[in-house]
């Protein structure tokens, strides 16, 4: 019997600012009955999104954020969101910060950057950090070809820069966070909150649409994402791939995390994971 009910991929975008509507960011949603496809701002229907000459079927940061959390307050369906950014750091930055909960770490993040009502560009002016090249376990051993989350220096402002989208994204998920903790909402960050999830608790995890993408690269895969961007086909890689795994019954060994050992598992409490490596 499959675990969700609904299948959410987010892929994410550092560039410009939290309130701009930009290329890099395209969200896909997908269920049990329905096949995986686009996702667009309440204001733009599908009909109107690809004709129209402005950027009204764009997201922005902020758009994400508040159906994101709308959703999460109100669908009667389990759902499982995939989103395309690091949700901590590596283990060697966290112990020069002196950070050894996730809690504590996003909170630091959250005040750090600001990136609620900052551009990257400006956070990084009034943050005092030093750059790493470092990488968690999960990159250094499963996705060796991905950059590291906290190389904020070498990327020249890139949008598709993981670094970026990560510190612009943490802090909405410190957001969420709240939610969670203070209103109830019934939300298990993955690997965060354990590898039990509640039945009742929709789950938001790490993704990786490259990961997804080797698997996925046939029909009808190809013909229902012809006329999608680059940002719009990750979306759905992540989006689909979920769904077509748990359909199958065979997500819920790559949430139980089997094959690390004690010490990798506690250190994935810390680090995060991505969803898909095992």
């Amino acid at each position: 019997m499959p675990l969700f009910e609904r299948y959410i991929g987010i892929d994410y975008s550092g560039a410009d600012k939290p309130r701009s509507k930009i290329k890099g960011l395209a969200v896909v949603q997908g269920s049990m009955y329905s096949p995986a496809s686009l996702v667009y701002p309440s204001t733009v229907s599908s009909l109107t999104s690809r004709t129209s000459s402005d950027k009204d079927h764009l997201w922005s940061r902020e758009e994400v954020y508040l159906w994101l959390r709308d959703q999460l307050l109100s669908s009667q369906e389990r759902m499982i969101i995939g989103i395309d950014h690091g949700l901590s750091y590596p283990l060697s930055v966290l112990q020069q910060l002196e950070l050894d909960q996730w809690d504590d770490f996003l909170k630091w993040s959250y005040q750090t950057w600001q990136t609620t009502r900052l551009t990257m560009k400006q956070s990084k002016e009034q943050a005092h950090y030093t750059n790493s090249i470092a990488k968690r376990l999960v990159e250094r051993e499963f996705v060796p070809s991905t950059k590291s989350v906290v190389d904020l220096d070498r990327v020249s402002g890139m949008q598709g820069a993981v670094s970026y989208s990560t510190h612009t994204g943490l802090a909405w998920i410190y957001r969420l966070r709240y939610w969670q903790k203070r209103h109830g909402m019934n939300i298990h960050f993955w690997p965060f909150d354990g590898k039990i999830i509640p039945k009742d608790h929709h789950v938001i995890v790490e993704a990786y649409p490259s990961l997804y993408k080797r698997r996925m690269i046939t029909e009808p895969h190809l013909s229902n994402i012809s006329t999608y961007s680059e940002h719009e086909r990750d979306a759905y890689y992540i989006a689909a791939w979920m769904q077509e795994r748990d359909q199958e019954e065979t997500l819920a060994p790559y949430l139980s995390l089997p094959t690390l050992s004690r010490a990798e598992y506690q250190l994935s409490l810390l680090e995060g994971w991505v969803l898909g490596c095992l």
